[in-house]
């Protein structure tokens, strides 16, 4: 995921391998659309929040769901002992 694009995707699985990433993302991110079912109408909402949002998706892992957006940076802090 280097080449700066931000994957939308339901598959939790996929999420989690971005979550366990050795390396953080910077110009690229994972956003996961939770909605049981997953269907065009339940998932249509999910994608207009995600197009209408005035947010920087890259370096993040993020969850669209109908209660809201959940945004976790991967960008990790290095700590001096």
């Amino acid at each position: 995921m280097s080449e700066g694009r931000i994957v939308l995707t339901l598959d939790k699985v996929f999420w989690q391998i971005a979550v366990q990433r050795r390396s953080p993302l910077v110009r690229s991110g994972v956003v996961l659309l939770r909605v049981h079912p997953a269907t065009p109408e339940k998932l249509a909402p999910l994608v207009h929040v995600f197009a209408a949002a005035d947010t920087a998706w890259a370096g993040h892992i993020s969850i669209i769901t109908v209660d809201g957006i959940q945004m976790v940076s991967t960008r990790r802090t290095s700590r001096k002992n």
